[in-house]
């Protein structure tokens, strides 16, 4: 009983930074935003000091997220963003992001490595590339069903950050924006490439092979325009995870 009342009588405002610090990191952005930065004025202090929180910021997987209204959500993004003070190195969203959300993070994140977008039908070209092309440190891209983005946006991302990017997914569904795909052999340093539902070519994916010779891992779904011959198969031999779609 003692115990327990010595626990009731605890103020927890007055936890001190560090032990503050290490709860708010396992909770994630949107939970500092919406609930533990809100608890009293010392908590929401720290969750504005320590850029250490907010070095990753991810909006997919909570169910407040999904009942906010998008502009909402694009101003807690950047309420996180601001926070990091320019240490920002992961941000994965799902549906709300646009290009003027992009544009934003671009010319305020220089140490982003991770970029992650979600069925984002307001995402453009422009926007994308805004942010890719000033991400020099980029290493992990993906890029699922936002379907305006497509083109020249690849070979744009490749020309700025081929030397560091290592991983890239692409999901395409069948009323995204087509083309561009040869723009991926711009990616040189590529480790990691899965590719579904792309329009990419048999040539343009053997190019693709050809320009990226640290290849590791290489998945290829639901690309009705491949096709699998003894030439493409030769070609991928040296890749040790390897995914081609059926022999047509």
């Amino acid at each position: 009983m003692e115990a327990q009342r010595d626990a009731a009588a605890r103020d927890w405002s007055e936890l001190p930074l560090d032990a503050l610090s290490s709860i708010f990191i396992k909770l994630g952005a949107v939970e500092i935003l919406m609930g533990a930065g809100l608890v009293c004025h010392s908590w929401l202090h720290a969750a504005k000091v320590l850029p250490d929180l907010w070095r990753s910021v991810i909006m997919v997987r909570d169910a407040v997220v999904a009942d906010k209204d998008e502009s909402v959500l694009c101003a807690m993004a950047k309420v996180a963003l601001d926070r990091s003070d320019g240490q920002l190195k992961v941000f994965l969203a799902k549906q709300f992001v646009t290009d003027e959300l992009l544009n934003y993070i671009g010319d305020r994140s220089p140490s982003l490595k991770s970029i992650g977008l979600i069925s984002c039908p307001d995402v453009t070209n422009q926007g994308f590339t805004h942010l890719t092309t000033r991400s020099p440190l980029l290493e992990d891209l993906v890029l699922v069903h936002c379907r305006n983005v497509g083109g020249d946006a690849y070979e744009a991302t490749g020309v700025a950050c081929g030397a560091t990017l290592k991983r890239l997914v692409l999901r395409k569904g069948w009323y995204d924006q087509r083309g561009g795909a040869l723009g991926i052999a711009t990616m040189r340093e590529l480790r990691d490439l899965s590719l579904v539902g792309s329009d990419i070519t048999t040539d343009e994916l053997a190019a693709v092979v050809d320009a990226c010779p640290h290849l590791e891992r290489l998945r290829v779904n639901d690309c009705y325009n491949v096709v699998v011959d003894d030439a493409l198969r030769a070609k991928c031999a040296g890749i040790k995870d390897l995914t081609l779609p059926s022999v047509q």
